[in-house]
């Protein structure tokens, strides 16, 4: 396996291929707790372990983890995801999701700048929302600042629900017009993140800038509002 510095700004002197910067911003509140949590932690090792056997993808794509339920929590700070821990999750809280929302916005902007500053190109960021309620803060603020940061296209967000009691409508606030929310079919968190690595891997060896037609999401979601 290649490694590199275990250190974000020591791998974008090492490693100039352009990025793609994904953030992971998942529920992790108490109703998330049991099955969903334990498929949810095995979804997103299986998401690092598929992206880090693909040549191109693995060192382009970095991966950032928030966690939102009793506390925000950025559970990996992102970073080449060859670099990465596999984490796992417990489930316990209430649902501060446009607190989460907020912090990974604030990241993934400072990584940008980054970016720039060291002279890597990049992809426009991704930001994976997924949760299997609704924000029991006050969200708003960030819910408008990620769908204008979308419908502008500076970063690409990617709403999903869980579950039977996820508030598809205020998931929609957080996302723009034209990529309303789905809802992952069950919990197949598996199929989930096979689409999202297989998505990383068609992004990484694209150019930055140009349109990309991501994989079908047919076994994952089951309706699109």
């Amino acid at each position: 396996m290649r490694m590199y510095l275990n250190n974000s700004y020591g791998d974008l002197i090492e490693n100039p291929t352009p990025r793609c910067a994904c953030m992971l911003v998942l529920d992790v509140s108490g109703s998330m707790s049991g099955d969903p949590i334990s498929l949810l932690s095995k979804g997103v090792n299986q998401f690092i372990q598929e992206v880090c056997q693909d040549d191109f993808a693995s060192l382009a794509v970095e991966v950032g983890i928030i966690t939102f339920g009793s506390t925000v929590d950025e559970v990996t700070p992102i970073q080449s995801i060859l670099g990465i821990s596999t984490p796992t999750f417990s489930a316990m809280g209430r649902t501060p999701m446009g607190a989460a929302v907020s912090r990974a916005i604030e990241v993934l902007e400072n990584r940008k700048q980054q970016y720039q500053k060291h002279g890597v190109p990049y992809y426009q960021p991704w930001i994976v929302l997924m949760t299997d309620g609704e924000p029991t803060d006050e969200y708003l603020k960030a819910a408008a600042q990620l769908r204008e940061l979308a419908e502008d296209s500076k970063m690409l967000v990617f709403g999903i629900g869980i579950g039977d009691h996820c508030n598809l409508k205020k998931l929609a606030e957080f996302c723009p017009a034209n990529r309303p929310p789905k809802k992952l079919a069950e919990y197949r968190f598996t199929e989930f993140f096979q689409w999202l690595s297989q998505s990383m891997a068609k992004v990484s060896v694209s150019t930055p800038g140009t349109g990309v037609e991501l994989p079908n999401t047919k076994g994952w979601d089951t309706i699109q509002i």
